[in-house]
């Protein structure tokens, strides 16, 4: 069984999963092969939530890298959170420290896991679809090849948005492929997405929560057009706003309802968000089963590394105790000169706040009951305040203490995570109204108290873009979004990027600002795909890699 260590080599010969066959053609013409269509296309969407062939560990799908930390949703949450203002992860990593100051090249080993698993995903969409592409008049195989095209799609769209100039490959083959601009890979991704919004199941009828329908293809179009001036040079407000429009009026809708002692927000993020009236905002879920999918990269990453013992039952009896918050996360809900004295578990936070997102402990350390923010990179988990949206206690608790772990399984949380969730629309929407995008029946403003409404904020705001930038993560915190909002906003690298934040380059909250280099807008080609492919051997450098 071949699995991805260098893309162009192995990726594209034997792929396989427990319970099916993904075999090339055999060299012997007496020796048959077979198709499992429905266990291949089982393993398109399990590429999302799993790591290889036998649960969390032990037989994974990308060579050359710790097999949790190659989780599809971890290495997009990493790559993504790491390198910004929102926290901070103090375990010593492989390639984790180079991340999170700003300093990586082409060799970091968590660059090349997300490339690796990209194409991986790839070459298993583009091998299904040539087995199943001469029987598309047959329903069923139908549907599931506008899904795997789907979820190409979707692989695709976070190698434009987090590389420059990467391969595109549509068929399985072993030559080496040609490079494409950000330009030609936008171009192509917007066709594939306007044509799969028309063959994919109408929004809201999807077979399952987690099967893909029309409206991931909106997600898609109105990520690409909110940020097409990155990818493209020109931007595209109007086009965001129109598909922001079309998922806010689609049938998926802002979860509003509370229950007990849990806020509609929380609900999102807790361990029966697939029941409990949170399925309705989710457009796409990643399953998280505590016997069936087992991942140290989906939800018990997310929720193990926010807490130490103090916190647990939180559906999970482990504890990471590496993941913090960062000063300046903690400055967009309270004033810096305060912050220090605010002592409040999660559960009084909010209110104390004013906004039921900010589900985060300040008064937690069980040795001296005081946090402070020290501003210091190296520091341990105690020194700033503790971000516990994500649980996989169920809404239908009394109390945290009265969890009773899944089927036996105390390790493993079952907390889906809400991949695509229609509260992106709502932002994106004022976001591109604001920046000049025509508007819809909403304006701006109204979009935005749609989400401050449901968090109970009724703080006065007026519309700028920094306020935006702090709304963006204040609603999406810790869901692996910060790096692509920070650079849209001309904020995270390059001459403008003049926002200094604890371990940005290196540095401490406090310390003057430092220039960061445009390349790092964008992650390099890893040096082994460099090596191997002559078509990208002047990619890193035209950046400055």
């Amino acid at each position: 069984m071949k699995k991805v260590s260098i893309f162009f080599a192995s990726a594209l010969l034997m792929l396989g999963f427990a319970s099916c066959s993904l075999d090339r053609t055999p060299t012997d013409p007496n020796t048959n092969t077979e198709f499992d269509q429905d266990g291949v296309f089982t393993k398109l969407y399990a590429t999302f939530a799993v790591t290889g062939q036998k649960g969390p560990d032990g037989d994974g799908d990308v060579d050359g890298i710790d097999e949790g930390t190659s989780a599809f949703y971890r290495m997009l949450w990493e790559l993504n959170e790491f390198p910004t203002d929102e926290g901070w992860w103090i375990w010593n990593d492989v390639g984790l420290s180079d991340i999170r100051s700003m300093t990586w090249d082409k060799s970091n080993a968590l660059v090349a896991g997300l490339y690796y698993r990209l194409y991986f995903d790839i070459t298993l969409c583009n091998h299904f679809m040539s087995q199943v592409k001469d029987n598309l008049s047959d329903t069923k195989t139908a549907q599931q090849y506008y899904e795997a095209r789907m979820i190409r799609a979707i692989n695709y769209y976070y190698l434009l948005d987090m590389f420059y100039k990467v391969p595109l490959v549509e068929v399985v083959s072993v030559d080496n492929p040609m490079p494409v601009s950000r330009q030609e890979l936008f171009t192509w991704l917007e066709r594939e997405c306007l044509d799969l919004e028309t063959q994919l199941p109408a929004a809201g009828s999807r077979i399952t929560k987690y099967r893909l329908d029309q409206a991931a293809a909106w997600v898609i179009l109105m990520r690409m057009y909110l940020n097409a001036e990155v990818y493209t040079g020109t931007p595209q407000w109007t086009k965001a706003a129109e598909y922001a429009s079309k998922l806010i009026n689609s049938p998926y809708k802002l979860h509003e309802t509370s229950v007990g002692m849990y806020s509609a927000y929380q609900m999102l993020f807790m361990g029966d968000n697939d029941v409990n009236g949170a399925q309705d905002e989710a457009i796409f879920f990643i399953s998280q089963n505590a016997i069936q999918t087992q991942s140290w990269g989906g939800a018990r990453f997310l929720i193990c590394a926010m807490r130490d013992a103090k916190f647990i039952p939180s559906g999970s009896t482990d504890s990471w105790s590496c993941f913090r918050t960062s000063p300046e996360f903690v400055y967009q809900w309270v004033d810096p000169l305060t912050a220090p004295t605010v002592l409040a578990d999660e559960f009084h936070m909010p209110a104390l706040l004013g906004d039921d997102r900010a589900i985060l402990c300040s008064d937690c350390d069980s040795t001296t009951s005081t946090w402070s923010l020290s501003g210091k990179q190296e520091a341990d988990f105690y020194t700033s305040w503790a971000g516990l949206k994500w649980t996989g206690v169920y809404s239908t608790s009394p109390t945290p203490n009265d969890f009773v772990s899944p089927v036996g399984e105390p390790n493993w949380p079952e907390t889906d995570i809400p991949f695509f969730r229609v509260a992106e629309a709502y932002m994106t929407y004022a976001e591109a109204v604001y920046r000049g995008g025509a508007a819809g029946s909403l304006t701006a403003e109204q979009a935005i108290q749609k989400l401050r409404d449901r968090a109970h904020n009724t703080t006065p705001f007026t519309i700028d873009l920094d306020f935006l930038l702090d709304e963006w993560s204040r609603e999406f915190w810790f869901e692996g979004r910060r790096r692509t909002d920070l650079v849209r906003f001309g904020k995270f690298a390059g001459e403008t990027a003049d926002y200094n934040w604890e371990g940005r380059g290196g540095k401490n909250s406090g310390d003057a600002a430092k220039a960061m280099d445009k390349r790092y807008n964008v992650y390099p080609i890893p040096a082994a795909d460099e090596t191997a492919n002559p078509n990208l051997r002047t990619i890193n450098a035209e950046i400055g890699y």
